[in-house]
C-alpha cells in the first residue's frame, strides 16, 4: 500500500500544469486519446485497403486514390499532433516552467530562516531549482503517452483479435520479457541519478566560484584555487567511477534486450507468412494489416511497461522535490490574525530572552534590554558574543526559545512580520549589492524621486559612485550583465546599503557593523550622519570597533550571549571593566 501511496508524487509533478496550463493539459490529453489511436488505426488499415483494391482488380487510379486518402488523413493527424505536442507545448511549457521556478523561489523566500542553517534543505532547494520544471514536463508527457498508448492498444487489439488472437499473446509475452529485463535497469538508473546530485552540486559550486570576480584575487593569491581544483578533480573522479559501475550493472541486461526485439519481429512475421500460405491468399491485405497492427500493438504495449518502469524514477524525483516544499514554516507564512505594524518610532524591550542554535553550544540566556523610542543604543563585544544573533531575533528571522521581545510594549510575534520588517531598516556588515541599477539599490525599502535620491547621495558621500555612473541613476552598479556597469569599492557598497535607510522613515534602524570597510575619518563622518538630529528613529548598532559608539546614549557589552556591562562610554571607561580593556587595546592599535 505504501508503494501506491507514493504515486502521489507523480500527481505532485503534474499539478503545476493543472494549475498554470489547464487548457493545454486537457487539450494535450484529449489529443493523446483521440489522435494516437486514430493515426495507428489508419496506419494499420492502409496496407489492407491498398492490397484489397489491387486484389479486387480496381483501376490503378482508384488504388492510388485510396492510398492518397489514407495518407492525407495520416498526415493531417500527424500535423494536428505536431501542433499540439510542439507548438502549444512549447509555448505552454515555457510559461509553466517559469511559473514553477517562481513558485520555488517564492517558497524559498517564504521559508523560515532556520532552514538556511540546514545543508539538507539546501540540497532539496538546489534539486528543486534544477529539476522540478523539467520533471514536471516529463510527468505530463509520460501520462499523455500512457493514455495514448492504452487507446492505441485497444484499437490495435480489436483489429488483431478479430483475425488472430495468437498474435496478441505472442506480442504480450515479448513485452513482459522486455519489462523484466528493463526493471533492474530503470531502478539502477533512478538510484544512480539520486547519488549523482551531491557530486554535481559540488562541481557546479566550483565552476560558479571560478566565474565570480570577487573570488578571483583570493583564488590566485592563496592556495584556495589549487585546493578547489584538487577537490574538483577528486569529485569528477568519483563521478567517472560511479558511471563506470552504473554501466557495468546495466550492460548485462542490454545484450538480451538487443536480441528480443528482432526475435519478436521474426517470429510474428513467420507466423503471419505461414498463416497466409496455409490460408486464403485473397486475405493478403488483411495479413498485411495484421503485421502493421501487431507491430503498433507491440510498440504501445512496450511503451506502457516502459512508462510504468520509468514512473519509479519519477516517484523518486517527485519525492525529493516535494521534500523542499514540505518544509514547515512558522514565521514566514501569512497570518490573517496578525496585528498591523505600527507607524512612528519604536520602543524595543527584550525580557528574559533565551535562544540557541541547533547543534551549537552557543546560547543567549535570560537577556534583558530596554530601548526607549528614539534612543541610540550600541551593542558591543568580541566576535561570537551574540551581537548579530540579536539583530536576527529583532527582525524575527528566528523566534526566541524563551522570554519575549516587545515592540511598543507588544510581543513581536503578534505583528505581521513582513510589514514589521518594512518598518525596521537594516544595514549589514556583509553588504549584498543587487546586480541592478543605482536607483534600484537605493530604493529597496521605499520609492523616491530623483531629487530625494540625489539628496541622500550627497548626505552619504556617494558622489564618487554617481560620478562613475556619469550622473545616471539607472546605470548598473555591477558588471554581472554588462561591461558598462559601475564597480563599487567596499566602502562605497556599505554607504549604498546605509543610504537605503534614508529614503523613508523607520521605527527602528539596525546597523550591524555598517562601517567596517571605511577608513577612520570616513567612519567618523558617517557616524555623524547616523547620529544627526534629523534621524529620529530608534537606532541599535552592532559594533566591534568601539570608536564608532562613543556618542551613543547607552552601550551594552555582550559576552557569551549575556550582557556583562552597560552604560555610556564615559561610565564604562570609568568602571574600568572589560569594555575599558577592549577600548584601550583598540586604541593602542590605532596609536601603533
Amino acid at each position: 500500500m505504501k508503494k501506491f501511496n507514493k504515486l502521489r508524487y507523480i500527481a505532485f509533478l503534474i499539478k503545476p500544469y493543472f494549475k498554470y496550463g489547464k487548457v493545454y493539459l486537457v487539450g494535450y490529453l484529449i489529443s493523446q486519446v483521440l489522435l494516437n489511436p486514430f493515426s495507428s488505426t489508419l496506419t494499420a488499415l492502409l496496407p489492407k485497403a491498398a492490397i484489397d483494391s489491387v486484389m479486387n482488380g480496381s483501376p490503378a487510379a482508384r488504388t492510388i486514390a485510396t492510398i492518397g486518402v489514407y495518407t492525407a488523413l495520416i498526415v493531417a493527424v500527424g500535423l494536428a499532433s505536431t501542433v499540439t505536442s510542439y507548438i502549444l507545448q512549447g509555448i505552454s511549457s515555457i510559461k509553466i516552467n517559469y511559473a514553477i521556478k517562481h513558485d520555488i523561489n517564492e517558497k524559498a523566500i517564504g521559508t523560515d530562516f532556520k532552514y538556511y542553517d540546514d545543508p539538507e534543505f539546501f540540497a532539496h532547494f538546489s534539486y528543486a531549482q534544477q529539476n522540478f520544471a523539467s520533471y514536471s514536463t516529463q510527468a505530463v508527457q509520460m501520462f499523455g503517452q500512457l493514455i495514448g498508448s492504452v487507446s492505441s492498444i485497444i484499437a490495435m487489439g480489436a483489429i488483431v483479435a478479430s483475425a488472430e488472437l495468437t498474435l496478441i499473446l505472442v506480442s504480450a509475452a515479448f513485452v513482459i520479457l522486455n519489462l523484466l529485463l528493463d526493471l533492474p535497469v530503470t531502478k539502477a538508473s533512478a538510484d544512480f541519478s539520486v547519488k549523482l546530485n551531491d557530486q554535481i552540486r559540488f562541481i557546479n559550486y566550483v565552476e560558479r566560484s571560478l566565474q565570480q570576480k570577487e573570488n578571483s584575487a583570493e583564488l590566485r593569491s592563496s592556495g584556495a584555487g589549487a585546493k578547489m581544483l584538487r577537490a574538483y578533480r577528486a569529485t569528477t573522479g568519483k563521478l567517472v567511477t560511479g558511471y563506470s559501475r552504473y554501466y557495468k550493472t546495466i550492460i548485462k541486461f542490454a545484450f538480451p534486450q538487443a536480441i528480443t526485439s528482432p526475435l519478436q519481429s521474426s517470429i510474428i512475421l513467420a507466423y503471419i507468412v505461414l498463416f497466409v500460405v496455409q490460408g486464403d491468399s485473397s486475405k493478403i491485405g488483411l495479413y498485411a494489416s495484421l503485421t502493421a497492427a501487431t507491430s503498433i500493438l507491440t510498440n504501445n504495449m512496450s511503451n506502457i511497461f516502459g512508462i510504468v518502469t520509468y514512473s519509479f524514477r519519477n516517484i523518486l524525483q517527485g519525492e525529493r522535490i516535494a521534500k523542499f516544499f514540505e518544509a514547515k514554516s512558522v514565521i514566514e507564512p501569512p497570518n490573517p490574525n496578525a496585528v498591523p505594524a505600527p507607524d512612528g518610532v519604536y520602543s524595543v524591550e527584550l525580557c528574559d530572552v533565551a535562544f540557541g542554535y541547533e547543534d551549537s553550544a552557543f546560547g543567549i540566556k535570560g537577556l534583558n534590554l530596554a530601548v526607549k523610542p528614539g534612543q541610540r543604543v550600541a551593542i558591543v563585544g568580541e566576535n561570537g558574543a551574540g551581537k548579530s544573533t540579536l539583530t536576527k531575533l529583532l527582525l524575527r528571522l528566528y523566534d526566541v526559545s524563551g522570554g519575549q521581545i516587545l515592540i511598543n510594549g507588544r510581543d513581536i510575534r503578534d505583528y505581521d512580520v513582513h510589514a514589521l520588517r518594512r518598518h525596521i531598516g537594516i544595514a549589514y556588515q556583509d553588504v549584498r549589492i543587487l546586480a541592478m541599477s543605482l536607483r534600484d539599490n537605493l530604493t529597496v525599502y521605499n520609492d523616491a524621486t530623483d531629487e530625494e535620491l540625489l539628496r541622500v547621495i550627497d548626505r552619504l558621500g556617494l558622489q564618487s559612485v554617481l560620478e562613475k555612473a556619469g550622473g545616471n541613476l539607472d546605470v548598473q552598479i555591477s558588471r554581472e550583465f554588462t561591461e558598462d556597469g559601475v564597480v563599487l569599492s567596499g566602502g562605497e557598497a556599505q554607504r549604498v546599503a546605509l543610504a537605503r535607510l534614508f529614503t523613508g522613515s523607520f521605527g527602528v534602524l539596525l546597523l550591524d557593523e555598517p562601517s567596517s570597510a571605511l577608513d577612520p575619518l570616513a567612519e567618523y563622518n558617517l557616524m555623524q550622519v547616523i547620529l544627526d538630529k534629523s534621524n529620529t528613529a530608534t537606532t541599535i548598532m552592532i559594533a566591534h570597533r568601539l570608536s564608532t559608539v562613543r556618542n551613543f546614549d547607552i552601550i551594552y557589552h555582550v559576552e557569551n550571549g549575556e550582557i556583562i556591562e552597560s552604560g555610556t562610554h564615559d561610565e564604562l571607561m570609568e568602571a574600568r571593566g572589560k569594555y575599558y580593556d577592549m577600548f584601550t587595546r583598540q586604541g593602542e592599535n590605532y596609536n601603533n
